[in-house]
């Protein structure tokens, strides 16, 4: 199976070719608002909902086609299709949710290229515009040359095979889908499961018996913290327009900070994770299955309370594993995903006691077994259940499984890094 990176190039630009690209991306906003005004008819009309292959006939009929590549409009009228084909599955289950908005007319859209040039190592890209938005620009030359500077190295053998201009404050970012060699993985080597949770995203158990709790509640800070602060100037909004406008600037800027922040706390604790996993010459981590964690049997929302609802729904756990998945692939190390219902509260990992009876959960974060007389964290209990289950899915005896484990090295976040406490 393919393995895909997305690389992040700032462009640097000079006035002509900003203005190419900020001229680029008003036009992809046209025509997503074009698209978005048939789907949206269709539906009162029809209640019928159009593929991207539709739209992409409601795309060509418009004026402003002609300024883009044949496939960047179409990847425009896909976009519209796939967000529609979305709303449409979501609504099956929340009648509440809402079609897609129209985006402002002054807002420019991202723009995506599949045909391109690369040269001087991947620091230089060439695209071609169309005659229509060189005869409007007065643009001279077949080629746009964009230079990059990459966020980080660009990674040996990469290949790029599809680019994303996205419109930044200013400035423009350039986003290459990157195409990475098969890696060689480990064969040698000891294996980790992962118990995936909210106050405490990642615990983790490997052979030798070390445990490492990563704890979450600095990250739940912050959600709330930006939540609240979003309801209170959306209240205000509403009440300075009476009840006519949800959205301003200052909301937006607003949410796109408590985005920053998660983002950078989740990426950073996946980078250590990684580094952890390499330093114990680990070649398989095992984490709990995900699908439909988040809902029940009959596909309707966990129904938690508000505390709980609010940091549980909003935490990026999906991201989480999507980032260990090709951070650890860069070592060669393996993600497993296995079902992990009933590790965290149908087992002892310490004695293997299953007799419900005798097992209990004291509260959220604390499991306590009476055939053992023995109480740990609950999610210590999940992590080492869901590590015997693995070893015994693929015939490896199991070795050190129970008994007292190490002291677990408990991991913190100071808005900067993850260290070990004490």
């Amino acid at each position: 199976m393919p393995m895909y990176e997305c690389r992040i190039a700032r462009i640097d630009t000079d006035i002509t070719t900003y203005w190419i690209l900020a001229r680029m991306g008003w036009i992809a906003t046209k025509l997503y608002n074009t698209a978005l005004w048939h789907s949206r008819k269709q539906w009162e009309e029809k209640g019928k909902i159009p593929s991207g292959y539709d739209l992409q006939k409601v795309v060509l009929a418009s004026n402003y086609h002609s300024f883009l590549p044949a496939h960047t409009y179409q990847h425009t009228a896909h976009q519209v299709g796939n967000a529609y084909k979305s709303w449409y599955k979501l609504r099956k289950t929340d009648k509440t949710a809402r079609p897609p908005f129209f985006r402002p007319k002054e807002q420019p859209s991202t723009t995506m290229f599949d045909a391109f040039r690369v040269k001087d190592n991947n620091n230089t890209i060439f695209l071609t515009l169309s005659k229509s938005l060189k005869e409007e620009m007065e643009y001279p030359y077949k080629w746009l040359c964009m230079r990059l500077k990459w966020n980080t190295p660009f990674p040996e053998d990469g290949k790029i095979t599809q680019i994303e201009i996205v419109p930044r404050n200013g400035y423009f970012e350039l986003h290459a889908k990157t195409l990475l060699p098969e890696p060689v993985w480990r064969t040698e080597g000891q294996i980790m499961a992962v118990d995936l949770g909210e106050r405490n995203p990642i615990v983790s158990r490997d052979e030798q018996g070390n445990l490492d709790i990563f704890k979450g509640g600095e990250i739940l800070s912050n959600l709330r913290y930006w939540n609240k602060e979003k309801a209170r100037v959306q209240a205000e909004v509403m009440s300075r327009t009476k009840n006519k406008k949800k959205y301003s600037k200052s909301l937006g800027k607003m949410s796109k900070h408590g985005s920053a922040q998660v983002k950078h706390a989740i990426h950073s604790m996946t980078s250590t994770f990684t580094n952890l996993c390499n330093q114990r010459d680990v070649k398989e981590v095992v984490v709990g299955d995900l699908k439909g964690i988040k809902k029940e049997k009959d596909g309707m929302g966990k129904n938690w309370n508000d505390k709980a609802q609010q940091g549980w729904q909003q935490f990026p756990i999906r991201t989480l594993v999507t980032q260990m998945g090709y951070k650890l692939a860069r070592y060669g190390i393996r993600l497993v995903e296995q079902d992990e219902q009933g590790t965290s509260k149908g087992r002892c990992s310490l004695c293997g006691c299953e007799d419900r009876g005798k097992l209990r959960r004291v509260h959220r974060g604390m499991f306590l077994c009476r055939n053992c007389n023995t109480v740990q964290n609950a999610d210590i209990n999940g992590v080492g259940n869901q590590f015997v289950r693995y070893l015994h899915q693929i015939g490896k005896p199991v070795e050190g499984s129970s008994g007292c484990l190490a002291q677990p090295m408990v991991w913190r976040w100071d808005n900067h890094r993850w260290s070990v406490v004490g």
